[in-house]
């Protein structure tokens, strides 16, 4: 069972069917359900995954489903803005979601993981979260922080055969990208040494190269197209 967090984003509802095309999904949203695919194996369930009961409530609910558990963390929020000037409460809501709410689950989750001795955990950074870019500075705060995080699941839980790794990825052509100018995609594409954007398919094969891996852990790979900053 693939566990997919942030499934009504651009990235999330396109690499649905990817994932059901493996395993069954159950495909977590906070606020708006996506309608992209009528898959049996496709399970949508809303859940705030910064609140600890719902959590609980969730594991419970679907525990005779959850075997061979792999978790695809992309639930994640942005608010932009310099440092000097970024709200603290803005950096309360970045870290609640794409810190603390990936650790809320991923403790519940370890449980049956650590039950079973098998497990994969799959942490999505972005090439901010390396790089720094401008006004980003919750957002890239958050995403570098997933590296030391999985970085310490993997030595904890490798003797049960649970892996823990991080993909950064790059731009894809998908989602709110679509919706940034021309001037600025071509800026971003000029730096990118193949002059072409990722594709969902990318981030998939990662996945399914990590589900199949028992050897690979406490690594970070880039799906970024070898970006120059």
């Amino acid at each position: 069972m693939i566990v997919l967090t942030g499934s009504s984003g651009g990235i999330g509802r396109e690499i649905l069917q990817y994932l059901a095309g493996i395993d069954d999904v159950i495909a977590l949203y906070n606020s708006h359900k996506p309608s992209i695919s009528n898959s049996e194996k496709i399970i949508y369930e809303k859940l705030d995954i910064t609140n600890p009961l719902q959590v609980d409530l969730f594991i419970e609910k679907w525990k005779h489903k959850l075997k061979n558990i792999t978790i695809v963390h992309l639930a994640a929020v942005k608010i932009d803005g310099l440092a000097i000037g970024h709200e603290i409460s803005d950096w309360d809501a970045v870290m609640n979601v794409n810190l603390r709410g990936n650790f809320i689950l991923t403790k519940a989750i370890l449980k049956l993981m650590i039950k079973e001795g098998w497990g994969r955990v799959i942490h999505i950074s972005s090439r901010g979260g390396i790089s720094g870019d401008i006004g980003t500075i919750s957002y890239s705060s958050s995403k570098s922080a997933l590296v030391g995080m999985s970085a310490v699941l993997s030595k904890e839980y490798a003797k049960f055969n649970i892996t823990s790794n991080v993909l950064v990825l790059g731009t894809f052509n998908t989602g709110l990208f679509n919706e940034l100018p021309d001037k600025q995609k071509n800026s971003i594409l000029s730096k990118i040494p193949s002059k072409k954007f990722g594709n969902i398919s990318d981030i998939f094969n990662a996945i399914n190269f990590i589900i199949k891996s028992d050897y690979v852990t406490s690594s970070i790979i880039n799906i970024d197209g070898g970006i120059r900053e």
